[in-house]
């Protein structure tokens, strides 16, 4: 997977544009600038070496890391 250091994104809650530096191999866990949602994201291969981002709210018995 190709990626720039920085990706967008929706918040799943708010629909904020976020930003994220990503480690294209695992999942990673965030807060939303706007609401303070924890968010969980997660990096999957897209069409044309492109990087699709998976974000979904994080699980409440998750710590945010």
């Amino acid at each position: 997977m190709n990626a720039t250091l920085e990706q967008e994104y929706l918040c799943p809650h708010c629909s904020h544009i976020n930003a994220i530096e990503l480690d294209t191999h695992r999942e990673m866990y965030t807060t939303c600038d706007k609401c303070g949602s924890h968010l969980e994201v997660v990096p999957a291969d897209g069409i044309g070496e492109k990087i699709n981002l998976i974000v979904s709210l994080a699980s409440s018995d998750i710590a945010l890391r």
